[in-house]
């Protein structure tokens, strides 16, 4: 009988968990991706049914009724969380394990709800276990919203596409690897477990595609914070009574300000989208350089 093989034993190839780096691009992508979810779905919702889609939930007969509204869409923004997670589990426990749910803050910046167990999982079969909530609660929420033109849909829909965020971002890393990897799952990520053979190159496209992701919604949220709450206070400083930067109602427009004795307006557009783009592409190859000395580096001290 053949002994085993153990010229190339099992190691831990990876431990995955949200750095304190990593939850600030969790952060901005999560906020980029709820508002490119709910514009999607807004248009996709007017397409199917004719109507705009409207987020007024209360009469608007008094002041309050905004206020109302707010914490209306607040609410709507966070219950999915609860079948999210409830998904999570029920695939969890397909496989054979026993999901234990919880609630945490990462770095006192990102707030997350996850679903964990101490059951070992294939490469596949844990990303079936990611993937389940976003596919399941889109496949299932946007035909009710269109049959039963139920607009309000559009919220949590758009918030459980953007806290997959961290799902995909999982799902995208465990795609480099070999498909007989095994993962542990913990609280705060995941452990990969196989051949020191299978261990990820120190370039790869999901690392790449990932910088670039996540470098153009840090510069895009950055960018638009600081011109709609910078670019008003600085011009108004100075006396400026109008700007206008780009093209209005095209996708160069990036910001436009007009101050009047009675009034001050600002608003910005798309081109913040271009920005951001261009930022996550020179982003992602100054990392792949990065990655790249680093790697010839540590080749050369070992040799």
């Amino acid at each position: 009988m053949a002994s085993a093989d153990t010229s190339d034993p099992e190691t831990l190839l990876a431990d995955l968990e949200l750095t304190r780096g990593l939850t600030i691009q969790m952060t901005a992508l999560t906020t980029l991706g709820f508002v490119i979810a709910a514009v999607a779905l807004s248009g996709l919702y007017q397409a199917g049914t004719g109507n705009p889609a409207t987020f007024r939930f209360a009469p608007g007969i008094s002041w309050w009724t905004n206020a109302l509204d707010v914490l209306i869409i607040l609410e709507l923004a966070t219950v999915f969380v609860i079948p999210h997670e409830w998904l999570h589990g029920l695939a969890i426990r397909y496989y054979g394990g026993e999901a234990k749910y919880g609630v945490g803050i990462a770095y006192f910046i990102l707030p997350y709800a996850y679903a964990t167990t101490d059951h070992e999982f294939t490469r596949n079969q844990f990303i079936v276990v990611l993937m389940t909530p976003l596919v399941v609660l889109t496949a299932i929420g946007v035909p009710a919203m269109l049959v039963f033109e139920w607009g309000w849909l559009i919220v949590p829909l758009a918030a459980n596409a953007a806290g997959a965020i961290a799902d995909l971002w999982m799902t995208m890393t465990l795609l480099a690897y070999p498909a007989d990897v095994r993962l542990e799952d913990h609280p705060k990520g995941v452990r990969i477990l196989g051949r020191e053979s299978d261990r990820r190159g120190a370039l790869s496209v999901t690392a790449v595609v990932w910088d670039a992701l996540a470098g153009a919604a840090v510069a895009a949220v950055g960018v638009f914070l600081l011109l709609a709450v910078g670019g008003p206070l600085v011009l108004d400083a100075f006396g400026v009574d109008s700007l206008t930067i780009g093209t209005p109602d095209t996708f160069s427009f990036l910001f436009s300000f007009t101050s009047t004795p009675t009034e001050i307006s600002m608003s910005v557009g798309s081109g913040v989208l271009g920005i951001g783009a261009a930022v996550g592409v020179l982003y992602a190859f100054v990392r792949s350089y990065r990655r790249a000395r680093s790697a010839d580096e540590t080749s050369t001290k070992n040799n």
